[in-house]
């Protein structure tokens, strides 16, 4: 068993550059204390001001961040997002600990046949997590 949970990098993401119509869907790569990186089909603009969203979990922007490097992948991009304010920093972290307890029960399941509700896999994924989650970010 692994020491540490895999980071719940294949949940979907939408970015939406601020003043286009059209979003573009991706893949949620890493998070840290300053910011965090998508993978996603199209080049953005470096200096680009962002909203992203987690379509599985709310229609609503989980934060909003400025292109600070954009990359390109083998058949995509790889932006690097610093976040705008805390309040983006801190929501996008919330937002990573819930895709991390929802990646936590499918794998108990996978791993165990067990299948918890969101809560009681809230309260063993952060008997279990937490700690090392929040020293990520002190």
């Amino acid at each position: 068993m692994r020491k540490f949970i895999r980071h719940a990098s294949d949940f979907p993401v939408a970015v939406k550059v601020i003043g286009e119509s059209a979003c573009r869907l991706g893949c949620l790569h890493d998070v840290s204390i300053a910011g965090l990186s998508f993978d996603v089909a199209c080049k953005i603009t470096v200096g680009s001001r962002i909203d992203y969203y987690v379509p599985s979990l709310s229609d609503e922007s989980a934060g909003r961040g400025r292109v600070i490097w954009c990359r390109p992948l083998r058949s995509s991009y790889r932006l690097g997002v610093a976040f705008e304010d805390e309040q983006d920093a801190y929501r996008t972290r919330m937002v990573e600990q819930v895709c991390q307890i929802e990646s936590y029960r499918r794998e108990v399941k996978k791993r165990e046949g067990r299948e918890l509700d969101p809560e009681e896999a809230a309260v063993e994924w952060i008997a279990a997590y937490a700690e090392d989650f929040n020293r990520r970010f002190s």
